[in-house]
């Protein structure tokens, strides 16, 4: 007489277990890089942050560098999807822009300690596809397909507004640029890139937007619920 016996789960197990590790020292990097910033963050920083062995750091990730550009790129991720959320009930493709840009600045200055270094980071040759910028591209272009706006090069434009974007805010780290009033003045002149007048201009960028500590906390480090 035969029986039909389940396989066992112990290789499920351990991938599940595998996959728990790895997703504790992104964490643990996240949380070290909100302290002491990506370049000081060492790996007995992320393994004792991650509450895992330092020998385990290793059967995940092959150097510091690499965990953090993966650390990075979540947090792009998480940034991205609270903007995505903030400007969610905005009907106006545009103010949504503006809102976010703002919204984005804001969050660089908060955390000054990984700002220049996911600014550096975005500095690359297809910086269009790195971090936050396919958002900010996909939400031209809304702007553009919707008529909100009529570009006449929206491909230029869009590269445009987005290096221009990038620029300003990296100046700003450096101290090329003040602080006060950024988040306004940059949306403001990426809005004159696009061509907006100045009147749309001081009303897009006088209009109220959520706090950051409402949108953008929970999403520096530690997932939200």
């Amino acid at each position: 007489m035969s029986s039909d016996v389940a396989p066992p789960d112990r290789p499920n197990r351990m991938g599940r277990q595998r996959q728990k590790t790895r997703d504790c020292l992104i964490e643990g990097a996240l949380v070290v890089i909100a302290r002491k910033g990506p370049d000081a963050a060492t790996i007995n920083d992320i393994t004792d942050a991650a509450d895992v062995g330092f020998g385990s750091f290793y059967n995940h990730f092959g150097s510091k560098e690499e965990i953090v550009a993966v650390a990075m790129e979540e947090l792009f991720q998480r940034i991205g999807n609270g903007l995505d959320e903030a400007i969610r009930s905005i009907e106006d493709p545009l103010e949504a822009v503006t809102t976010a840009i703002r919204l984005f600045i804001r969050t660089i200055i908060s955390k000054p300690e990984w700002a220049s270094f996911m600014l550096r980071v975005s500095m690359v040759p297809g910086f269009e596809n790195v971090g936050l910028f396919p958002r900010l591209f996909r939400d031209l272009r809304t702007v553009q397909a919707t008529g909100r706006l009529h570009l006449a090069d929206p491909e230029a434009a869009t590269f445009a507004a987005g290096g221009a974007l990038l620029f300003m805010a990296s100046a700003m780290c450096e101290g090329k640029l003040p602080v006060a009033g950024a988040p306004e003045r940059m949306a403001a002149m990426t809005l004159r890139i696009l061509g907006v007048g100045e009147n749309e201009i001081n009303t897009m960028v006088a209009k109220p937007v959520p706090e950051l500590s409402q949108q953008m906390s929970s999403l520096i480090v530690g997932k939200t619920a």
